[in-house]
Parts: structure tokens; C-alpha cells; sequence
């Protein structure tokens, strides 16, 4: 774990920088979600080489992401920042390092408060939205379901909790 930590916010930032790059037509969010590509977006993650539970974090999103093809996207919102904002308003207070999965089409989309540090949440919802079967073992990882309220053209998502 060690040896990762120096690549870790490296990694993680050309990961996201990739994802995001600007284009003409609108955003790459928006254009991701018409696609039809599963997104995943983290909440203000900052790297902290000096943080286990960051460390932790962002190896697992890391190795998720090397793991899947290119029919998912992701993204970071940072709330403290006006530029390159995602168009995306979230109805409950979410803490730093969460994660916002949500794909068109579904009913639902899933959001996890705070750093994922356990592979299975992952594993849960890529089985969820690849429409595979999940084993009994991973539902005790899987994270709040959230409504997904899109426009039809993609310009402005709006995340609310579901009620049980």
C-alpha cells in the first residue's frame, strides 16, 4: 500500500481529468448519461497522501475503474469550486468522498456517504446496472438508493433520497 500512496492522487486526478474534459456540444456529463454509460461521480475528494482512509479510497476507485470498460465515466464534483461544475444538485447533505453512481434508464441510481473502502460496494452496483445476478453476500454493501431526476437533454441532474 505504501508504494501506491505516491501515485495514488496522480492516478486519481488524470483519471478524473480524462473524464471531464470539455467539449463543444455540452457537457461531458450530460453526454456521458445520454450515452448511456453508467457514471460515477465522487464528492470533493481532495488528495491526502498522509490519509489511510483517502489512500484506501482512492485505490479502490482506481482499481474499478481499470477494471471496467469504457462504458462507464467518471467524475468529481467539487461543491467549493464555481468552475468545471457538474451540473448536478444533490437534495441531502452528503459528506467529502462520496460517491454518486446512476446510469439512464434505471430506476434508480445509488449514492454512498462518504469514502468506499470496502470493493464490494463496487461490486454490487456494477452487477446492479450491468443487469447481472448479485450474490446474497453483497447486498449488505449496497449503497442509499437516490432518485435521479434528469432534463431530457441531460443539462441538469437532481439526486433526492429514496424513501424506503
Amino acid at each position: 500500500m505504501a508504494l501506491l500512496r505516491p501515485l495514488t492522487p496522480l492516478a486519481l486526478g488524470a483519471m478524473i481529468s480524462a473524464c471531464a474534459q470539455a467539449d463543444p456540444s455540452g457537457s461531458p456529463l450530460a453526454e456521458a448519461w445520454l450515452s448511456g454509460r453508467s457514471v460515477v461521480v465522487t464528492m470533493d475528494v481532495v488528495p491526502n497522501n498522509t490519509s489511510e482512509t483517502y489512500s484506501d479510497f482512492a485505490h479502490y476507485l482506481n482499481e474499478f475503474a481499470t477494471s471496467v470498460d469504457d462504458s462507464w465515466a467518471f467524475f468529481n464534483q467539487d461543491s467549493r469550486s464555481t468552475r468545471n461544475r457538474l451540473p448536478i444538485t444533490i437534495d441531502v447533505e452528503v459528506p467529502a468522498y462520496s460517491v454518486l453512481f446512476m446510469k439512464k434508464g434505471k430506476a434508480k441510481g445509488y449514492l454512498y456517504p462518504g469514502p468506499i473502502v470496502e470493493p464490494q460496494v463496487y461490486n454490487f452496483v456494477q452487477r446492479t446496472f450491468e443487469g447481472r445476478d448479485i450474490p446474497g453476500y453483497l447486498y449488505q454493501f449496497k449503497p442509499d438508493e437516490v432518485s435521479i431526476e434528469a432534463t431530457q437533454n441531460g443539462e441538469k441532474f437532481n439526486i433526492k433520497r429514496t424513501r424506503p
